[in-house]
């Protein structure tokens, strides 16, 4: 006779009250900051915010989308706070 191994159960941990915090405000604001992000770009060429002399600009326009992206998640973030 083989004793089989018991079988537990694999539930997820309870989420800390400062975690369910931070969840519900970064979530909400990630999902703000990606649409505001689409929304400012597709009237704003980042080409145009470029005044320097010809630099890369391709590397230019992954930075502003980058940076343009985390201060409008940082704005949302705040005004979710």
């Amino acid at each position: 006779m083989t004793e089989e191994p018991e079988e537990q159960e694999l539930s997820p941990r309870p989420w800390s009250p400062r975690a369910q915090v931070l969840a519900a405000v970064l979530w909400p604001s990630l999902l703000a900051a990606s649409f505001a992000t689409m929304l400012f770009f597709a009237f704003v060429d980042p080409q145009s915010l470029h005044d320097g002399p010809g630099a890369d600009i391709e590397s230019f326009r992954m930075t502003a989308y980058g940076i343009t992206f985390f201060f409008f998640w940082l704005i949302a973030a705040l005004s979710s706070a």
